[in-house]
């Protein structure tokens, strides 16, 4: 298979987590009625996901070390699809719940071992336009997911949005099934599941692994909180249809892919840290807008401009903290993406979770996730850079370009 085309079917794979996430948003209102609840409520089967991703992603990343690429992405794909038709006749919002929980457990193969490949075959700065390339093409999935799931909407009822998700599976099932291994049987782990912790006890000793994956999960939360809190802040409070929704949120997403397309041509002439810290920092100053327009009930068009900012510079933060965590384990990248996936999606399963239980308005609560993650992201910049003066010995990935 050649390279591009490996590439594209990797940033699929990826793409299932924000495919899950976002196809249904527009049905949020409509899951509601179904099941005689808010959209509040509804948010936990988002929760639920985002733990399923998380969750998952530790259990197939060393699985995926020991047994090579293929058969853990069949194996996590086949239980997704079964899942998702599940879902299509779950009897009530706490049956919906745990289905998405598993649903996500099985998704999430696809999101760590599709890193684990591009870490197979690339390093360096190379990984980390490779990186670029996969959250491109994985920030157009926020764009078409919402409109297929509008789409949908049109000609029958929400559980169909599941379908749509099981097909999905079935085609990158058969992408996967006619990829080449990336992990040869030399390059493998033997080790079990005690194997497995310690292994990622190694990991979890590396001073640039744990700041690159701080560093990510912070820029996720920012994320999670936008993507968790916009149906209720676009449609509920500011009156958005679920058409115009999916339109703006695709509009959004869009966004998102061009941060990471300037960031991968900025990769040519600056370093991959001095690009991570003006992304953390950018976001910081986009995600106090936000929350300055929720809190002074701007006008939608002033409301939507900060996040405009603040999506352009998380997919450069996602990107580069990535590489950074992954470059040092060529080795052992699967078991490495699984803990800064893990990470990224119990921190975004707390935030929707959190969200889901304010009582302030939704754009506030959105735009005060934002921030919040922001905020501690930029601590922990000003940390590392501390320790670096202190530390003359301080690692590459670390240190200030």
């Amino acid at each position: 298979m050649p390279r591009t085309r490996l590439l594209l079917l990797l940033a699929a794979l990826t793409a299932i987590g924000p495919m899950s996430l976002d196809l249904y948003l527009p049905a949020f209102p409509s899951i509601a009625r179904t099941f005689g609840t808010d959209t509040g409520s509804v948010q936990l089967t988002m929760s639920a996901c985002l733990l399923g991703l998380g969750i998952g992603q530790v259990l197939w990343g060393p699985t995926s070390d020991r047994y090579g690429r293929k058969r853990p992405l069949l194996v996590g794909l086949g239980i997704f699809l079964v899942a998702s038709l599940l879902i299509m006749i779950a009897p009530s919002l706490a049956v919906m719940v745990a289905l998405r929980f598993v649903q996500a457990l099985g998704g999430s193969a696809g999101i760590v071992v599709a890193r684990a490949c591009v870490r197979d075959l690339f390093s360096g700065v190379e990984l980390a336009r490779a990186m670029s390339t996969i959250v491109t093409v994985f920030a157009l999935a926020p764009v078409v997911a919402p409109l297929i799931g509008s789409a949908v909407l049109l000609v029958a009822t929400w559980p169909w949005m599941f379908a749509a998700l099981a097909v999905f599976a079935a085609l990158c099932m058969i992408g996967v099934a006619l990829m080449p291994e990336t992990l040869p049987a030399e390059r493998r782990t033997d080790h079990g599941f005690v194997g497995a912790m310690r292994q990622y006890r190694t990991i979890l000793t590396n001073r640039s692994f744990r700041y690159a994956a701080a560093i990510a999960a912070l820029g996720s939360t920012a994320l999670f909180s936008y993507i968790s809190g916009s149906p209720a802040a676009l449609m509920g409070t500011y009156g958005m249809t679920a058409g115009a929704f999916a339109l703006t949120f695709a509009a959004l997403s869009l966004c998102f892919a061009f941060g990471a397309q300037v960031n991968k041509r900025l990769l040519r002439t600056h370093p991959v840290v001095r690009l991570l810290r003006a992304n953390v920092t950018t976001q910081l100053v986009a995600s106090c807008l936000v929350l300055a327009g929720a809190l002074l009930t701007v006008r939608l068009p002033l409301f939507l401009a900060p996040l405009v900012i603040a999506l352009m510079t998380v997919a450069g933060v996602n990107s580069n903290a990535m590489a950074l965590a992954l470059d040092p384990f060529p080795g052992s990248a699967a078991s490495a993406a699984a803990l800064v996936g893990g990470l990224q999606m119990l921190m975004g399963a707390i935030a929707s979770a959190a969200l889901s239980a304010m009582t302030m308005a939704p754009p506030v609560e959105m735009g005060l996730g934002m921030t919040v993650a922001g905020t501690a992201a930029v601590l922990l910049v000003l940390r590392t850079l501390a320790h670096d003066r202190r530390d003359a010995s301080g690692r590459l990935s670390v240190r200030a370009a």
